[in-house]
């Protein structure tokens, strides 16, 4: 069984490479079951998030990684078949599950050592899970990752000052329009993301804070709680003349904001300067509103400046989690050998202490009853030399290196 990762991320693609191999939650279950049908894999975990959308796996097939990277490539995501080939990447064995374990750290995420990715992969979990996709051998190696990703927060100063990419969004803004205070601010979306980037701003004296989110349910229990109006989608044009300030944070799968509306939007602000942070994935805003006038556009990887001033700030904090890794990946490996030698050895001691048993009930049949010294004189021999013997092939077993 080999542990296989295929995938894209940050690393080797670009945000409109990256939106459309995004994989819609309410399918993902279906693909775990459709590559376990087909016999691609044992059991499979599918994380789609800004940054990646990775497949993590048990395979049985001897040319896992090809297989997986091929299927992977057809299905359900919206990326062309050339494109898939030139940005995916596939891992397996150790590599492999290293490369999750820092997934789970947020050392291979764009603001290295963000808060979000933990619970992004216990969800991801959560939902393979109800699929039926994760069997004993793959919980292992995930609970390695979770584990990995706790103890570096709780043992390295990675987890002291914990950042994201609102906090990334919220440098940007304060780095281009100087201090925030007073500024008003429309948010859209009612997810984490906003729910950060508000809570950053509030520490800046941001002024008015406008929420609206396609569930306006969800925007009216948000913004009660953080102190922001809620307001409904169709009712942004009510008060986009009198923000500085945008950022889109949606799930929505295509634009909710094209060009035109932007223009629009403009007209009606007077060509006023309107910073607008994308940070969604499929975008929200349409690139080239980037050419309305008055119009500043980022989208979530325009913010790599300041991921990497981020990275230069805890470049320290590094060396200390790829030792934690390290440690959880091998603990990890060490754990599933242990479990694949399981039934050899149990066959093992079961065969040698049938021998012994055997062997111990001929010899005593030949001693008189009332010996009690000599009987147990003897099988405490036999107890001892069958510990002995089975030691060394019993540690060889639990020892013995297998693909993970």
């Amino acid at each position: 069984m080999k542990f296989v990762v295929v995938g894209l991320s940050h690393k080797t693609a670009p945000v409109e490479v990256r939106e459309q191999a995004v994989v819609p939650e309410s399918v993902m279950g279906a693909c775990i079951q459709r590559l376990v049908d087909r016999d691609l894999i044992e059991s499979g975990v599918l994380l789609s998030t800004c940054n990646r959308t990775e497949l993590y796996a048990l395979s049985p097939a001897d040319n896992a990684p090809e297989r997986l990277f091929e299927a992977f490539s057809q299905w359900p995501h919206q990326l062309p078949y050339d494109a898939w080939r030139r940005y995916a990447y596939r891992l397996a064995g150790k590599a492999a599950m290293t490369h999750l374990f820092r997934v789970a750290a947020g050392l291979e995420s764009m603001v290295v050592g963000e808060a979000q990715i933990l619970g992004q992969l216990k969800a991801a979990m959560a939902r393979s899970r109800e699929a039926g996709g994760i069997d004993a051998r793959l919980d292992l190696i995930l609970q390695g990752a979770i584990r990995a990703g706790k103890r570096v927060r709780a043992e390295t100063s990675l987890g002291r000052r914990p950042v994201s990419v609102a906090h990334a969004a919220v440098a940007s803004a304060r780095e281009l329009l100087g201090e925030l205070t007073g500024r008003k601010v429309l948010l859209v979306g009612a997810g984490t993301i906003s729910q950060v980037a508000l809570r950053l701003m509030r520490n800046q004296e941001i002024g008015q804070v406008y929420l609206t989110s396609r569930t306006r349910q969800r925007a009216d229990r948000v913004a009660a709680r953080l102190g922001a109006e809620s307001i409904a989608f169709d009712a942004i044009e009510q008060v986009i003349q009198s923000v500085d300030i945008l950022i889109s944070a949606s799930s929505a799968p295509g634009h909710l904001f094209g060009r035109s509306q932007l223009e629009n939007y403009q007209h009606r602000r007077d060509f006023r300067p309107l910073l607008v942070i994308d940070l969604a994935v499929p975008r929200d805003v349409e690139p080239t509103a980037s050419e309305v006038l008055g119009v500043r556009l980022l989208n979530i990887d325009d913010l790599r400046t300041i991921a990497a001033a981020n990275l230069a700030d805890r470049a320290t904090a590094i060396e200390p989690a790829e030792r934690v890794i390290q440690e959880e990946v091998d603990r990890t490996r060490r754990a599933l050998q242990a479990r694949d030698a399981a039934p050899a050895i149990t066959q093992l001691v079961q065969r040698v202490e049938a021998l012994r048993d055997e062997e111990l009930a001929r010899h005593l049949a030949r001693l008189p009853a009332d010996e009690t010294a000599g009987r147990d004189a003897m099988r405490a021999l036999a107890d001892s030399l069958t510990r002995k013997f089975l030691d060394a092939p019993v540690r060889a077993l639990r020892d013995e290196p297998r693909p993970s």
